[in-house]
């Protein structure tokens, strides 16, 4: 994500400097200064207002003077006018402080309001979710390189072909697996974190040979479901029904459905004590 942030100024105050001369062109009582309000600015809105700065213009000859050139009569009459006539700064160059104080008042009171509400034993807040993605999840976590025939011979076996297969420059040896059989449906996971050697135009190619390397096996099953993950995030999705073969970013919900048709929602404990049970 972009930030655009920074400083900028805005002219505050305009007033005349009488009683004075211009160096220059020596015309009397010509000259107008412009105060300027610089502030630090969050997506150009006002955060913190900083410091002023004064620049004289002759209206005659057009010369302009920054503070550090004005003359000792130039700077009396800036003084004259600051005490009778001073340059305010709006109140608008604050208002981001005050914004943010409100912003962040806000979410304190509704996180203690929200433990108070728990406390009481009221879990209208309390966190929903698809107990099938906890599933899912607990599954990716069993991805290993080290596999065993006795304990997952599908994955065992995949990972020879894939190993005999897959090219392009790839170190099949550090690649992830897991696999689970439901009744007629297989779950196959695959993580390969150097997947940023392939370009994700190519990337594809990768679920192709898996698919190539179960169909050599006996397998009874009816439905595969695909998932390969990267580094960071799911990359390539396939199932019966849908896929999402970008190289980039997958959507790992597609997988879902090996676990049951029916998104069962659950809160976070009842979560919790599932997966115990599983393991």
């Amino acid at each position: 994500m972009i930030y655009f942030f920074g400083t900028r100024a805005s002219k505050i105050k305009q007033r005349k400097l009488r009683k004075t001369v211009c160096p220059y062109c020596s015309t009397q009582d010509s000259f107008v200064v412009s105060t300027y309000s610089r502030y630090f600015h969050f997506f150009w809105i006002p955060i913190i207002p900083l410091f002023k700065t004064n620049v004289a213009e002759c209206s005659h000859c057009k010369k302009s003077y920054s503070l550090s050139e004005f003359t000792p009569e130039m700077q009396r009459a800036l003084d004259r006018e600051n005490q009778t006539n001073p340059a305010k700064r709006p109140l608008w160059q604050g208002c981001g402080c005050i914004i943010l104080v409100l912003f962040f008042t806000i979410m304190m009171s509704l996180s203690f309001y929200g433990v108070y509400l728990r406390s009481q034993g009221d879990d209208t807040y309390t966190v929903k979710t698809d107990a099938r993605m906890e599933l899912l999840l607990a599954d990716m976590d069993q991805m290993s390189s080290l596999l065993h025939r006795e304990k997952d011979s599908v994955s065992f076996l995949l990972k020879e072909c894939v190993d005999y297969d897959l090219l392009g420059g790839l170190d099949t040896k550090e690649i992830g697996y897991f696999t689970k059989q439901q009744n007629d449906k297989l779950l196959v996971l695959l993580r390969v974190e150097n997947i940023k050697k392939i370009k994700p135009e190519f990337r594809k190619d990768i679920l192709t040979v898996v698919e190539d390397c179960l169909s050599q096996q006996e397998l009874d099953v009816t439905e595969i479901y695909i998932g390969i993950e990267g580094r960071w995030n799911t990359v390539l999705v396939k199932t019966p029904t849908d896929a999402d073969l970008s190289g980039r970013f997958a959507d790992k919900n597609k997988l879902l459905p090996f676990y049951g048709d029916t998104a069962q929602q659950a809160d976070t404990n009842t979560l919790i004590d599932s997966s115990i049970n599983l393991n």
